[in-house]
């Protein structure tokens, strides 16, 4: 079952049905102690190209509006 953050990913970029799309959460800094928190969002375009990009909060935290403004340079692209 998909999240609602792939889900929009997918939407936002019109991305196939079979493109890989990965959402995660990662420290902010290299100290495994740092409580700061980024989710990552990766996925394969049309052409199986990787993609990555960065929203700088938990994913807890990350609403439609923050997955649009992270994704607006990918998703005016051809």
């Amino acid at each position: 079952m998909s999240s609602p953050i792939e889900s929009w990913v997918r939407e936002i970029l019109s991305l196939p049905v079979d493109s890989v799309v990965q959402i995660q959460e990662e420290p902010h800094c290299p100290d495994p102690t740092c409580p700061l928190r980024h989710s990552v969002l990766q996925w394969t375009d049309k052409d199986a190209k990787h993609h990555r990009a960065v929203i700088v909060k938990p994913l807890d935290y990350v609403r439609r509006p923050d997955v649009e403004q992270a994704l607006r340079l990918f998703a005016t692209k051809g």
